[in-house]
């Protein structure tokens, strides 16, 4: 009986928190270059089940393990890139291959594959509520919007006579060591290795965010709640009544 309380509550806890995952997804579904989030649960002190008779007890049979509780395990972040969308905004860029750009932070750098920039008000090349681009030679000072950006990079004026500065792109040997941050932008303290990034200029990467797919998980994680919530209720009825009625006897 007391079995099931651990069994339908941690179910309402991880069924909650999928939402949450699947709601920042949704939320995220027009910002260029996010990654979504798969949130994974396991199960918690299992236990190894046995049938054996009611007088004999020497024959047991394993008819399989049970959990008490459904646990928290992780949040996977898919990296597989999304579309590319032709945008003929003069700073936006795309990537075509894998990697990432780098951006001065609050927090330190910042690796993203939101290629919709802008020029802040002193003339460099940044990324909206982030922070500025960091190129091969440092931060990109620009200071007008007659530029042309090539496959690699580099920002030239519209004459092709100066060039500002090159966007910078890196990428990781291993992404599991990546910690997503706010606006789509990634952390870590594992080195960064430089990439040979192929870039499109007037493109953006849309997020890989599937929103008929998002939707129909939000519909099934929702329909699991409200279930362990019923029957939640319909134990709590049943141990109302255990303690009020057998209770007197």
């Amino acid at each position: 009986m007391f079995q099931g309380f651990y069994n339908l509550t941690s179910g309402i806890l991880t069924q909650t928190r999928n939402q949450n995952v699947i709601s920042n997804n949704m939320t995220n579904v027009s910002t260029p270059g996010y990654k979504s989030d798969k949130y994974m649960a396991t199960t918690f002190r299992e236990e190894l089940m046995y049938r054996s008779g009611n007088i004999d007890k020497s024959n047991k049979t394993e008819i399989g393990t049970m959990a008490m509780v459904r646990a928290s395990d992780e949040t996977v972040t898919d990296f597989e890139p999304g579309v590319v969308e032709e945008t003929n905004e003069i700073f936006d860029v795309a990537l075509q291959d894998n990697g990432f750009f780098m951006v001065q932070t609050e927090n330190g750098i910042g690796y993203t594959r939101d290629g919709s920039f802008i020029l802040d008000d002193q003339g460099y090349l940044a990324l909206p509520s982030v922070g500025r681009v960091v190129g091969k030679n440092g931060q990109i000072r620009i200071g007008t919007d007659k530029i042309a950006i090539d496959s690699s990079g580099r920002i030239f004026s519209e004459d092709g006579r100066t060039q500002y500065g090159q966007i910078a792109v890196v990428d990781f040997n291993n992404y599991d060591n990546l910690e997503k941050g706010g606006n789509g932008v990634f952390y870590t303290n594992q080195q960064a290795v430089a990439a040979d990034g192929k870039m499109l200029w007037k493109y953006l990467e849309r997020s890989n965010v599937d929103s008929v797919q998002e939707m129909v998980n939000m519909m099934s994680s929702q329909r699991a709640l409200d279930s362990a919530s019923q029957v939640l209720k319909m134990y709590d009825q049943i141990m109302g009544k255990v303690v009020t009625e057998i209770g007197k006897v």
